[in-house]
């Protein structure tokens, strides 16, 4: 039997005994309130099915609220909460991975000294192939101009150059090429290198602050 009520005309007393003498049910029975498609208010032994969806509350047969079940979630909410659940689980990876790398520079360094110090060791050493290597190249190019002052000489004599002699020219070049490009991706480490360095230096301030 289905019953439509206005709740505030029964007290919590009546309301219980109404309730068991028109159900005619145990007191360790439950009743379930729902509001119906004309907006009113029910209360039944079960939930149909087509009201499911709207949320129900689960009451002792004293007016107790043993459970409050919600409405089901829109397609658009299902969508706006899992989009701020999974922004929720970004920000806590973040701060996770923060906690780790702190720890990490905390073993590395004492104090921000340190992180100077290993930069500039570290940039020094960089800085030293580079200063190798440049020198190594104008080795290489001292030999390509002497060596094509010598294919020229025998040009304005009227001699014949030999394969060998421009087969060691193109070697040289070809040496020369692999220099310069080794120079640049060290330049180019280097400036990643000092501005990670900056980064951790930069932390290990703040760290050091808190």
């Amino acid at each position: 039997m289905r019953c439509y009520f206005l709740f505030s005309r029964f007290g919590p007393g009546l309301l219980a005994a109404v309730l068991l003498s028109l159900l005619g049910v145990s007191s360790h029975a439950e009743l379930y309130k729902y509001k119906n498609e004309d907006g009113v208010t029910v209360l039944d032994s079960y939930v149909p099915a087509r009201y499911v969806k709207n949320g129900y509350t689960i009451l002792s047969l004293d007016g107790r609220v043993l459970e409050i079940v919600p409405r089901a979630l829109s397609d658009a909410e299902i969508r706006s909460r899992d989009a701020l659940l999974a922004e929720q689980q970004r920000v806590e990876r973040e701060i996770r991975e923060q906690k780790i790398a702190d720890q990490n520079l905390l073993r590395l360094y004492s104090t921000p000294a340190d992180v100077t110090r290993a930069r500039d060791t570290k940039l020094a050493s960089m800085e030293s192939f580079i200063n190798t290597q440049q020198g190594n190249l104008r080795r290489l190019q001292t030999q390509k101009r002497q060596l094509e002052s010598s294919l020229a000489d025998v040009e304005r004599s009227g001699g014949t150059i030999g394969k060998e002699r421009l087969d060691r020219i193109r070697t040289l070049e070809g040496r020369m090429q692999q220099i310069e490009a080794e120079v640049q991706d060290k330049r180019d480490e280097m400036e990643v290198l000092s501005a990670n360095f900056n980064t951790d230096l930069k932390r290990v301030r703040e760290l050091y602050r808190n």
